[in-house]
């Protein structure tokens, strides 16, 4: 409400005028209707809300950290590995399948590094590159190779297969050692180990360049 400033005696007299001004004049009587009328006027007198206070911000420095899954992290060695063979356009065509998603990835790659015969395909393709490039196996391929053979030997007790090394500097033997050519009779370096399966045997001897 707009209080007046105009003392008691003036502001009768106003009122008074207004009033007969309103009895006397139809359009002044019309003008007041409508501006009565009008939405414009409506004074919303309800107290308006209290804005709510904004969040405390994080101190500088300090960082919210997700709870953590202990099944995740109990997994953390495979789904290392899993993203290791991602990272391998040639292994991951042939070992998983697009669209899958990461669980059941995981889970087709320890189903299948289990399988002995699935680990020796895979010594064979890491073989193969090494000899066509004269190179050494690199980390991710050793790091496959191990992982895989470490899935393979969960189905095993009281035996495991296990990698074969060569010794540098020893006389190359076409039975226990491989390389690309027949040049050279001592070993320089170990490309690749091989493989012996849970019964000892050496089925796959260490890819090795001689000179």
């Amino acid at each position: 409400m707009i209080e007046s400033s105009l003392p008691a005696e003036a502001g009768n007299e106003l009122r008074d005028k207004l009033i007969r001004l309103l009895e006397s004049d139809s359009c002044v009587r019309r003008l007041v209707v409508e501006i009565a009328g009008s939405p414009s006027l409506l004074i919303d007198t309800a107290p308006e809300p209290e804005p709510e206070p904004e969040p405390a911000p994080a101190p500088v420095g300090v960082r919210k950290e997700a709870p953590q899954d202990p099944l995740r992290e109990q997994l953390g060695v495979s789904l290392m590995l899993l993203e290791t063979l991602r990272a391998d356009v040639e292994l991951r065509a042939s070992w998983l399948i697009e669209g899958e998603n990461e669980g059941q990835q995981l889970t087709r790659l320890l189903a299948t590094a289990a399988q002995w015969e699935r680990l020796l395909e895979l010594w064979e393709v890491l073989a193969e590159r090494c000899k066509s490039h004269s190179r050494p196996a690199t980390e991710a391929e050793l790091q496959l190779l191990e992982g895989c053979l470490s899935v393979h030997n969960l189905i095993w007790r009281d035996r495991q297969a296990q990698l074969c090394h060569a010794e540098v500097g020893a006389e190359y033997d076409y039975r226990l050692h491989q390389r690309k050519s027949h040049r050279g009779e001592i070993i320089t370096a170990q490309w690749l180990p091989g493989l012996a399966n849970a019964g000892s045997e050496r089925q796959c001897p260490p890819v090795v360049a001689t000179e």
